[in-house]
């Protein structure tokens, strides 16, 4: 099942209250008017899909773009407001059907052309403030990105982190160890069949193929990392999606 999936606010183009997480988020329309740019003029806007390309068509006043779709016409382009210190406001054209897949692609109008600004994996969080909270679904775990919004270009980049939180417990099954740190594989725990342990963050192994390594609180109140096989193949309890 699906689990954990980005929520982006859906509203009509009347004038409603956003919820508190997500704030100035209009749509999803296939077509309407706004002013962009912060110049008093509305520009109009439109949505349209070419199934034989597999693209969508971006119109914002006198200017279009193309962005690549996913074999589904988008459901329709959001208006928001990623930083209310400036007068712009931004278009977000959703694609992808799953929680791996899906990407919000963010543009931008300067008043004669579209920009792509950036691409996030979801779009879940924007309240104003320049900042932008994406989560994606990792199998058990979800992974919560930052991306901040420069305030000249309008350009969206990824703030890196060295671990991402992940919080869930799990039941040790078949007795494993964890290891001493990300690069030194030697034992500082071997975890006993029918412990609880808490998988506390998750770091990109850098290794192709091995996805994440995982740190890992045993019930003895040690630390040490793991592997996502050994997680997924010899604990019970585990949140994940199937």
């Amino acid at each position: 099942m699906k689990m954990k999936a980005p929520v982006l606010a859906v509203m009509t183009c009347s004038l409603l209250t956003a919820p508190p997480v997500l704030a100035d988020i209009e749509g999803p329309i296939k077509s309407g008017s706004v002013d962009l740019n912060g110049d008093g003029t509305p520009e109009a806007i439109s949505l349209s899909f070419d199934e034989g390309k597999n693209e969508f068509t971006l119109k914002a006043g006198g200017a279009t773009i193309q962005g690549p779709g996913d074999d589904n016409p988008p459901e329709g382009v959001f208006i928001v407001d990623l930083d209310s210190r400036d007068k712009r406001k931004e278009l977000v054209v959703r694609t992808g059907q799953t929680d791996y897949d899906q990407r919000s692609n963010i543009y931008g109008f300067d008043g004669k052309s579209l920009k792509l600004l950036g691409t996030v994996p979801a779009l879940t969080e924007a309240k104003g403030n320049g900042i932008i909270l994406s989560d994606s679904w990792q199998g058990f775990w979800n992974r919560r990105d930052k991306y901040v919004v420069d305030a000249k270009t309008g350009k969206v980049s990824e703030v890196p982190q060295d671990l991402y939180a992940v919080g869930v417990e799990a039941t040790v099954k078949q007795s494993f160890p964890l290891a001493r740190s990300r690069t030194d594989k030697s034992t500082i725990a071997t975890l006993a069949q029918g412990s609880t342990i808490q998988v506390l963050a998750a770091s990109p192994s850098g290794r192709k193929g091995e996805g994440y390594l995982y740190l890992v609180k045993s019930s003895t109140g040690l630390l040490g990392w793991a592997t996502a096989k050994d997680l997924t193949t010899k604990t019970e309890g585990l949140p994940l999606a199937g």
